[in-house]
């Protein structure tokens, strides 16, 4: 009798403390209910990505870390219990990777290349096209200074005197924080992506595009001052500005010469870094969004008059696009110049407009058994490249078409043998048809 009522009470607990929960099941969810459910779905998957966007960055700034010292904001510190944090805070362009302090605020760096090029109209030559030493400067906690001196071809005094040495940028900034700060000096402008990361050991094809020669005249460094920032409209996505007032082109000079031409595009009018041909400055500026780790692409003007006058106005206009998605990634920029031509202009030839383009594709692998044959050439930090490129530049009908095939091999990510074969399709009106050239470089940062 006792043994039944335990029983029957056990399995009336049983069944009281399960109803409740069988009912809940077969109660359908509410619209309401279901929205909360799918609200927080959400916030965990923007989660999962932000993690998964983290591990990615931990892994490339790993890859940097060498073994004279440790990475933080792009800058290598040979000494961790010297390091207080004042680290040069530029960004972009100025954020080089190896950079080695000397004294407590200056650090040194810089690249180098060297060319062998041979081509259908001159002489197989080998080249030592750039040697260009960083050195930047961490004065106080808000201001940096940073500039790269290139030299090219050995200098002027080498030995046939055929070389150049030029300020390529030094600028000073005073940071105020992540979305507004100033910089001055002379500038890399952000017209187009090219002109920033235009470094030897950064490219995976030797020559630089015909757009970045022709329309916009890379590399285009200008004596001027703006602001600078980055926003972060959402936790996965960024949007940096460059905005400044700078002396802008010579297209027609104080003497009434001209420096655009048909034939040469608007590389000619670079203007001074001593002063300005008219009493008007020019403005460039840029806008790049990346809505996620792996796209971004920016938006960028240079407008202002390029004669004495004042009276004729150019315009620069340029996008640009990079997509990465695991080994293959897309790179694409185009410009459109449009110049205002009054009797004088029209008189000395300069072009009203001009436009161009290139495309290129990159497929980076590094096969398996090279790595376990020979592992002390072929480690992790190594890969091959292969890239193609194709190019269009149309200055007033005269136009220039490029294909590029290349294969490099990096051993480091900062050390780059490339070698590439290109195909020129040129306007016969150029008197110059074919000239198809075979490189091989080497690049390389220190």
């Amino acid at each position: 009798m006792i043994k039944s009522l335990l029983k029957f009470i056990c399995c009336s607990l049983v069944v009281g403390l399960c109803f409740p929960v069988l009912t809940y099941a077969q109660t359908p969810v509410s619209s309401a209910s279901m929205e909360v459910l799918m609200k927080k779905i959400t916030e965990l998957e923007q989660k999962v990505k932000k993690v998964e966007y983290l591990e990615t960055e931990i892994k490339r700034l790993k890859s940097k870390i060498g073994s004279e010292g440790f990475v933080t904001g792009g800058v290598v510190v040979s000494d961790e219990d010297e390091y207080k944090g004042n680290l040069p805070g530029f960004g972009g362009i100025y954020n080089e990777p190896n950079l080695r302090r000397f004294g407590k605020k200056t650090y040194l760096g810089g690249y180098i290349d060297m060319e062998y090029i041979d081509d259908e109209d001159s002489n197989a030559r080998f080249r030592q096209h750039r040697l260009v030493p960083f050195i930047y400067a961490d004065i106080s906690e808000r201001v940096k200074f940073a500039a790269e001196i290139e030299i090219e071809d050995g200098g002027p005094q080498n030995n046939q005197g055929d070389g150049q040495i030029k300020v390529e940028f030094a600028a000073i900034d005073y940071l105020i924080n992540d979305k507004i700060n100033f910089r001055t000096g002379i500038l890399l402008s952000p017209l187009g992506k090219f002109n920033l990361v235009h470094d030897s050991p950064l490219r995976d094809l030797t020559n630089r595009p015909l757009v970045n020669r022709f329309i916009i005249p890379t590399t285009l460094s200008e004596a001027g001052a703006g602001f600078y920032g980055t926003f972060y409209p959402t936790e996965l996505s960024k949007l940096d500005y460059e905005a400044y007032v700078v002396n802008g082109f010579t297209g027609i000079t104080a003497a009434g010469t001209a420096n655009f031409s048909q034939a040469g595009g608007f590389r000619a009018g670079r203007g001074s870094q001593r002063s300005d041909v008219n009493d008007n400055p020019a403005f460039v500026g840029k806008l790049t969004y990346s809505p996620f780790l792996g796209l971004e692409t920016g938006f960028s003007t240079h407008v202002g008059d390029y004669d004495a006058r004042g009276t004729n106005m150019l315009a620069i206009y340029a996008w640009d696009l990079t997509y990465q998605r695991g080994p293959f990634e897309l790179l694409f920029e185009a410009a459109y110049a449009d110049a205002q031509l009054e009797a004088l202009a029209k008189a000395l030839g300069i072009p009203d407009e001009g436009w161009g383009y290139y495309i290129q594709g990159n497929y980076h692998f590094m096969p398996n058994f090279l790595k376990e044959k020979f592992p002390e050439f072929f480690t992790d930090e190594s890969t091959f490249t292969f890239s193609t490129r194709w190019d269009q530049v149309d200055v007033v009908g005269r136009g220039r078409e490029r294909f590029t095939v290349g294969l490099n091999f990096r051993p480091t990510e900062d050390t780059v043998f490339k070698l590439s074969s290109e195909w020129n399709l040129e306007d016969k009106r150029l008197n110059n048809v074919a000239n198809n050239e075979i490189q091989a470089s080497v690049a390389t940062y220190f």
